[in-house]
């Protein structure tokens, strides 16, 4: 047999060899393509969940952050009134009105505030005022009533000291006997010169 008989005896053999060796060659090359889009894939679900957690914290971030606000607004809003009940100066006349018509409203007897001196307490000062009338102990809780619901109307004035005695004014056989109240109310307002630091 001439080598070419035995090229066309085996040529159909040699062709499906080649195709058996282009098909394994296809074979790896998809094999090999397929892991790198795998490995390609697992990468982008690490991606997406690496951003989803990102996501998450941005999310958490300005949840905080909206919280942070709205802290910061209830702070602002409390320094508003802080400023409010502690003016820039206490204002003896008008604290002297406030006391004296409290009590000329409740038809009391003889109210005289009187001022002491201002005293430094770092971030604010205080100033006392004595504070005596005459009337009976029901005027007297409603004074300090009326005293208290000021804070609500954006003023404070605290009440250091209370004293009841008995008068001699009124009718001795009275149901409602007339009492001398003697009191000690603080004003205060803030110190603008202040540094906590210092």
């Amino acid at each position: 047999m001439t080598p070419i008989d035995y090229l066309v005896k085996f040529f159909p053999l040699l062709l499906i060899g080649l195709s058996g060796l282009s098909m394994l060659e296809m074979h790896e090359s998809k094999t090999l393509e397929f892991e790198t889009v795998k490995k390609a894939l697992a990468q982008k679900k690490r991606d997406i969940k690496r951003k989803t957690k990102e996501l998450a914290e941005v999310k958490r971030f300005e949840q905080n952050l909206e919280d942070s606000k709205r802290r910061v607004e209830d702070v602002l809003k409390q320094i508003e009134t802080v400023q409010k009940q502690l003016p820039a100066e206490i204002n003896d006349t008008e604290v002297n009105g406030t006391l004296s018509g409290i009590a000329t409203g409740l038809k009391m007897l003889d109210p005289a505030p009187r001022p002491k001196a201002e005293v430094n307490n770092n971030f604010y000062f205080s100033k006392e005022y004595n504070f005596d009338v005459q009337g009976t102990f029901l005027q007297g809780l409603i004074f300090f009533e009326k005293l208290e619901n000021l804070s609500s109307e954006g003023r404070i004035l605290n009440v250091k000291y209370v004293r009841f005695s008995e008068s001699k004014a009124g009718d001795a056989r009275s149901r409602f006997k007339i009492l001398n109240l003697s009191s000690v109310v603080e004003a205060f307002r803030y110190n603008p010169n202040y540094r906590p630091d210092k």
